[in-house]
């Protein structure tokens, strides 16, 4: 109590006004208050223009947006005009970042074009002004059910030319956005647009003479049934970038030329007496590949199946990477002429070993019975059973008893051959 006595005992106005640190924001906080006064009693009210504000339109909450649909297009690109009004320190001090427009989709509950009211909105704390006008004062807004639909891409090239001797042939998407397992886009879009896309299209003019196959950068273009562009700009498409390759390619008549596996040592293929239904073939392919090739072979023919009574073979070609034959053939019809031939059938109890293993002995159980021989006539009409034998491939067996397949053979006879498999029985100690 006696120290606040005492400072109030040395307390002065006077020096008080005299005290710089004092009296310079005291002059300034009362300078401040008379301009507000002068500004509130001299400026009351003003009107403030502002241009190319936005307007919003949410539909979340909403019966349109619970159904799926959504905004078609871009109603920010709408710029509207707004004026508000209120005291000159307030209003001078808004900046458009301090209110917000909108309009209400609440009653929209169907797709289609419709005028919204618009509405003005302080976005921030500040206050004491009206909003005056708005101009426009509606939003046009477009809504529609937003769908997704996956298209696959039909590539188009204009100005194809191809050096002599050469083929262009049909052009391929090659990739999207560099994914080159895919030949779809997906598209987002208004279903009402997007119902009426027919075909999706990867365009590009090349304008040039080819000798090799080349990949281009391509557009997207819709179209309708009746071939009409569609609009896009709407959609949203999950492709920026597609390529489209032109496979140029050579074609050539070759020749087709069978094989045969298994065949005895004494004959060879040019023994053999043939015919194949198409002896050429129309090919294409790779350039480089095809100018390589001569003739095509067949997958070859096991001699083991050949007979008097068994003589025709369909079988497939043998194609290189890249290569294809141009006239849907899928397979071959070879014939061999087997007139000179006969068959007789023989009991085979002479058996003998290949590769059994040192310190081991084998023995087969019992004769090979109803073993089919195949030859020239000549040959066949002569032949008795001790001039043939079974040959085992014991390679790898170890003791005991295995059943294995043999090969007829005769020493006397290399150009005679058994039809259909054999087997035996063999014991080895």
């Amino acid at each position: 109590m006696n120290q606040i006595k005492k400072i109030l005992n040395n307390f002065s106005v006077r020096k008080l006004l005299y005290n710089k640190r004092f009296t310079v924001p005291f002059s300034i906080f009362i300078a401040f208050v008379f301009w507000l006064i002068i500004m509130i009693n001299q400026n009351p009210v003003r009107q403030q223009t502002f241009t190319d504000v936005p307007v919003n339109v949410n539909l979340e909450g909403t019966v349109a947006g619970e159904n799926g649909m959504g905004i078609v297009g871009d109603i920010a690109a709408q710029k509207f005009t707004v004026v508000v009004s209120g005291p000159n320190y307030i209003v001078s001090s808004l900046k458009t970042d301090d209110f917000a427009l909108y309009a209400s989709a609440a009653e929209i509950t169907e797709p289609g074009t419709y005028d919204l009211e618009v509405f003005g909105t302080r976005g921030t704390a500040k206050s004491g002004y009206t909003f005056v006008s708005y101009s426009p004062s509606h939003v046009k807004v477009t809504l529609d059910y937003i769908d997704t639909k996956e298209f696959e891409v039909v590539p188009k090239l204009v100005g194809v030319a191809v050096s002599d001797g050469l083929v262009a042939e049909t052009p391929i998407v090659s990739a999207v956005d560099n994914t080159t397992e895919s030949d779809t886009i997906t598209v987002k879009g208004p279903r009402s647009v997007l119902n009426t896309i027919n075909e999706v299209v990867a365009y590009a003019e090349v304008n040039k003479t080819l000798s090799s196959s080349q990949t281009y950068d391509a557009s997207l273009l819709f179209y309708d049934a009746d071939e009409n562009e569609v609009d896009t700009s709407n959609f949203e498409i999950n492709a920026e970038k597609v390529k489209v390759t032109v496979p140029i390619s050579k074609k050539a008549t070759v020749r087709v030329k069978p094989a045969f596996s298994n065949l005895p040592s004494g004959l060879t293929q040019s023994d053999i007496n043939f015919s194949v239904n198409h002896d050429t073939v129309t090919i294409i392919g790779t350039p480089d590949v095809v100018s390589a090739i001569t003739e095509i072979s067949l997958t070859p023919i096991d001699f083991t199946k050949v007979s008097t009574s068994s003589n025709k073979f369909d079988v497939s070609p043998v194609l290189p990477d890249g290569v294809k034959i141009l006239d849907s053939i899928d397979c071959f019809t070879v014939s061999i002429d087997t007139s000179g031939y006969a068959e007789k059938t023989f009991t085979i109890s002479n058996v003998k070993f290949n590769n059994l293993n040192s310190g081991l002995t084998a023995k087969n159980s019992s004769s090979i019975r109803n073993v089919k021989i195949c030859g020239p006539k000549s040959v066949i009409y002569k032949i008795n059973s001790s001039d043939i034998y079974a040959l085992v491939d014991l390679k790898g067996k170890s003791a005991g008893e295995h059943s294995v397949n043999v090969t007829i053979k005769s020493d006397s006879y290399t150009n005679i051959w058994q039809v259909g498999t054999y087997s035996t029985t063999v014991n080895i100690s």
